[in-house]
């Protein structure tokens, strides 16, 4: 599992009237988020060289930019209808909230030569999360039409945002210098699928006992007269 995690909780009925007006009432939340961002801007720049020179990122520092990434995804996943519930303003971790980022403590040591090429070495993630964030906004959109018209959300919209939003964190995270481990394209958690009946390799199965032949077979009975 990659150490910065995302999930959400799924409410089938939904706010009809909170969801046609949402890029409005999410206003107050991206001002604040707009600053929050700054200020972990500056963070993130400071944190480059401290890692560049002394291998890891400071604990509070760290802490901070995590806390702003929790607070940035949170007013996303809302903004996207991931959830009506409103964000809190604060960058703290609350369970009771619908949408929650966690991340690992900062890693002992971290690469130099990773954190001096970050840039670089991002690129990809830059690209994919350009074709991404449409992917996000086209499955809001089918999101928020169902919602209007219908009043609920589908369960694979939810998914769906869930798992763009998921790999947006821990991209991210990458991006802010959080962590040296290159993000999945995919869920963090692993999904094991039993095999179906009859799907096992012939080595696996469990050996079939035969029937028991009894050694002194009774003779065929006459045949009929």
């Amino acid at each position: 599992m990659y150490p910065v995690t995302y999930e959400a909780d799924y409410l089938r009925e939904r706010n009809r009237l909170t969801t046609f007006f949402r890029l409005i009432v999410a206003i107050p939340w991206l001002i604040v988020a707009y600053i929050y961002v700054i200020a972990q801007m500056v963070v993130v720049f400071i944190a480059w060289f401290a890692i560049l020179f002394v291998g890891r990122f400071p604990e509070g520092m760290y802490n901070f930019v995590g806390g702003i990434l929790r607070f940035t995804q949170r007013v996303n996943g809302f903004m996207y209808l991931q959830t009506d519930a409103w964000p809190p303003f604060g960058i703290g971790d609350d369970d009771s909230y619908p949408i929650r980022v966690k991340f690992h403590p900062p890693a002992a040591r971290q690469s130099r030569m990773k954190d001096l090429f970050r840039l670089i070495l991002a690129i990809p993630l830059l690209v994919l999360s350009y074709a991404m964030s449409y992917a996000l906004m086209a499955v809001a959109l089918i999101s928020w039409l169902t919602i209007v018209f219908r009043g609920y959300q589908p369960a694979a919209i939810h998914n769906a945002i869930a798992y763009l939003m998921g790999w947006s964190t821990r991209a991210s995270a990458y991006i802010y210098l959080m962590r040296d481990e290159y993000p999945p394209v995919g869920d963090e958690t692993p999904v094991e699928v039993d095999p179906p009946a009859g799907a096992l390799p012939a080595s696996d199965a469990a050996p079939l006992d035969p029937a028991p032949v009894s050694e002194e077979q009774p003779p065929p009975p006459p045949p009929a007269q």
